[in-house]
């Protein structure tokens, strides 16, 4: 889940112009194309296939950032979000809280679960991930080097909700409302987040009813995945 929400929002509105323009870090798409991405975060896990069930009968191609000790947990679902055509990205290994981290290692410890999750994901897939979103929206300068050394892309969030105590339909309504054009749209395929089976399905409804096309995050942004 998401802690720290106003520490992030403070800092990430200080850091996103700068790093935008070098093409490191995105919150959503620069441009006003009609586009919006789906992301889910923290998979794969159990309520995963019943999410890419959804996303295929709505016929649309998600994001998944990948957590790499569920990924290892959990390879046949990776692959079938692969073979589905969706997008698949990293998430670290551990999904390590870096705001609340007060080891001297900390950057040593970012590299590590950014790679550690890298390898187990392409030896799953044989894909090599570039995009990469940390735990929490953990966004700091040590982090967005070390992504910047491995040459990825960090991927923050324009809403997200999912986390809070909300129902089904007010969640609906809180999405709806965030939609606009480069929208990055933070979902969880967590086990217990089953108001998202509830809400999908007619959120795509009304997003293709507005007029949106649903990419991935590689395709609103225009960069190689």
């Amino acid at each position: 889940m998401k802690k720290n929400i106003m520490v992030f929002v403070v800092f990430f509105t200080s850091i996103c112009v700068g790093f935008a323009q070098k093409k490191i870090f995105y919150s959503d798409s620069p441009g006003s194309v009609k586009e919006i991405a789906l992301t889910f975060d923290d998979g794969p896990n159990k309520v995963t296939k019943k999410i890419l069930d959804i996303l295929k009968k709505k016929n649309v191609r998600a994001t998944f950032f990948l957590v790499g000790i569920r990924a290892k947990s959990n390879p046949d679902m990776v692959r079938a979000i692969v073979s589905a055509g969706h997008e698949i990205a990293n998430h670290t290994f551990k999904h390590i809280n870096f705001y609340s981290y007060e080891g001297k290692d900390k950057t040593i410890k970012i590299e590590e679960e950014l790679l550690q999750s890298e390898n187990i994901i392409k030896k799953i897939t044989n894909i090599k991930t570039s995009l990469v979103r940390f735990p929490y929206g953990y966004s700091k300068s040590d982090a967005v080097e070390v992504a910047k050394k491995w040459g990825y892309y960090v991927i923050n969030w324009s809403f997200g909700c999912d986390w809070e105590k909300v129902t089904a339909e007010e969640m609906y309504s809180k999405y709806k409302k965030a939609a606009k054009d480069g929208a990055i749209f933070l979902m969880h395929d967590l086990n217990e987040n089953s108001k998202i089976l509830l809400f999908l399905s007619d959120f795509i409804d009304e997003l293709k009813k507005s007029n949106y096309k649903i990419v991935t995050v590689s395709e609103l942004l225009g960069l190689a995945s």
